[in-house]
């Protein structure tokens, strides 16, 4: 049940037009992405977000999270190019992270059951 309330939380936090992606990222996952290949997007909008905003214990949770989903990679990648952000959004990012987080290991489940990522390359089974 908590990992559907931090999908609906990081949804309503972030939208599909997401300020907080704007203010990062680059925009967002695509429209035509299903709802799961959203969420998976923003666990690596987020893990990205994390380590910018230099909280790295967090940052390494999250990257192990979004790593193991080609969606999650693309939110991970949009974030490389930053360096250097302050303010709310570091806290916004905090607040989605923990939620995911208090989660892990059905999220975990759930990506490591749709992809196998062990060759580098993310395969949906």
């Amino acid at each position: 049940m908590k990992f559907f309330a931090a999908l609906c939380i990081i949804t309503a936090l972030f939208g599909s037009n997401a300020a907080f992606a704007a203010a990062g990222a680059g925009g967002g996952p695509s429209d035509s992405w299903n709802e799961m290949q959203k969420f998976e997007y923003y666990l690596g909008d987020i893990a990205g977000a994390l380590n910018v905003c230099r909280m790295y214990g967090m940052h390494a949770e999250m990257r192990e999270l979004a790593s193991l989903s080609p969606y999650g990679k693309i939110g991970m990648q949009a974030w490389a190019a930053y360096d250097d952000i302050r303010g709310g959004v570091c806290g916004r990012v905090r607040t989605a992270a923990e939620s995911v987080l208090s989660d892990k290991d059905k999220v975990l489940d759930y990506l490591r059951a749709k992809y196998d990522c062990s060759s580098g390359e993310c395969i949906e089974r």
